[in-house]
């Protein structure tokens, strides 16, 4: 329904819960691709009094250059690597020689029916501009209007520490347990335990047996540990789900769901061992794990977890769905600016925005070539 007001009110359109199976099934198929590559704007400054104005823009001038400064830090360190990709972010555009793994990449959030892309109980609105300046993250705004998007507020415990997920990408069990912690703006270290994995995998099957499955949790929060993925997602949403939250349905239907998942992963990548040279281990709460701003269901975030489960380089990833108030934490650190992926390598000092240069930074950061002696 649409109410208009005065103009110092809002025009609010109230989407149905996401529960709702007839909304999910066309709505997000629908809007997926859209929803996903959207563009990213902020607020401007509109007609304000000058000194007003000008202390905005002051604020703004000293954000933009300390963000120089660390842009001109990673195009050094790019250009030593032989990083080539573009860096600059942009909206609606991806490489020619990138198309074709995104559209494979595009194909599990099309079968799963976008599960991950939406925060717990989503909802859009469309409201009047601010009148004062704002630093508020926006999807789309035109004329005096703008998009607004909220979701249901933080569940029944605080999460003080991230939360550390074994798993890997071409698992359609762990795909279940990566769209319920999309789904929840959830912050977890990920460990990647790829199939013949040599670190984390093995770490795993060493202390509990061979018979050890993935994916396997662990929260500090609560001192839980736990195997199976509908075991972890009930958990997960028992205590991290708001109040009267249930699980969607999109993760419980014991027919759809793991054929679809098992289905949209035939052709992805994240099954196989890249040799690498990872970063020395560290605990997992330390902060010199990469840092990784990310949801599921986008293509451009799962070719980056792709080679980050390949190379097995364990990372922090900020979930960061439509709806979700981590938006606007990484608009707030990165000056203005929102686009998912975005990797900080607190080892190198890098920041980057656009997949295909995050994967090759990776790659040629962290990857080793095979030797050209195969046998010795």
């Amino acid at each position: 329904t649409i109410n208009q007001f005065s103009s110092s009110t809002m025009m609010a359109i109230h989407l149905p819960s996401l529960s709702s199976s007839s909304f999910r099934c066309v709505a997000t198929t629908t809007l997926l691709l859209l929803l996903c590559i959207l563009p990213h704007k902020c607020h401007g400054f509109g007609n304000l009094p000058q000194s007003v104005s000008d202390l905005f823009s002051q604020t703004k001038n000293n954000n933009n250059k300390k963000n120089s400064s660390k842009e001109e830090a990673t195009t050094l360190l790019l250009k030593e690597l032989g990083v080539e990709s573009s860096t600059e972010p942009k909206v609606f555009s991806a490489p020619m020689a990138q198309i074709p793994s995104l559209l494979i990449a595009s194909l599990p959030a099309v079968l799963r029916l976008g599960s991950g892309i939406f925060a717990n109980g989503y909802q859009v609105s469309i409201v009047p501009k601010q009148k004062q300046p704002s630093s508020k993250y926006t999807v789309f705004s035109y004329g005096d209007y703008e998009i607004k998007e909220t979701c249901i507020s933080p569940g029944r415990t605080t999460q003080v520490q991230p939360l550390v997920l074994y798993e890997f990408e071409q698992c359609p069990f762990c795909r279940k347990v990566r769209e319920a912690i999309s789904i929840l703006g959830l912050t977890v270290t990920f460990q990647p335990c790829p199939p013949k994995g040599r670190l984390y995998r093995r770490d795993i099957k060493a202390q509990y047996g061979p018979s050890a499955t993935f994916p396997f949790l662990q929260d500090p929060n609560t001192g839980i540990e736990l195997f199976e993925s509908d075991a972890i997602i009930d958990y997960l949403f028992r205590t991290y789900g708001s109040n009267g939250s249930t699980i969607p349905w999109t993760l419980t239907n014991p027919i759809l769901v793991p054929l679809t998942a098992g289905l949209s992963l035939l052709l992805g990548g994240g099954g196989t061992v890249r040799n690498s040279n990872p970063p020395p281990p560290t605990t997992t709460n330390d902060n010199n794990l990469m840092e990784l701003w990310s949801y599921e269901g986008s293509p451009f975030c799962k070719v980056v977890k792709e080679r980050l489960c390949e190379l097995e380089l364990a990372h922090t990833q900020i979930s960061c769905p439509r709806g979700s108030p981590n938006r606007q934490l990484l608009f707030d650190q990165t000056g203005g600016r929102f686009q998912a992926p975005y990797l900080r390598d607190p080892t190198t000092g890098i920041e980057l925005f656009e997949s295909q240069a995050i994967c090759e930074y990776l790659q040629k950061q962290y990857g080793v070539a095979d030797s050209p002696i195969k046998y010795l």
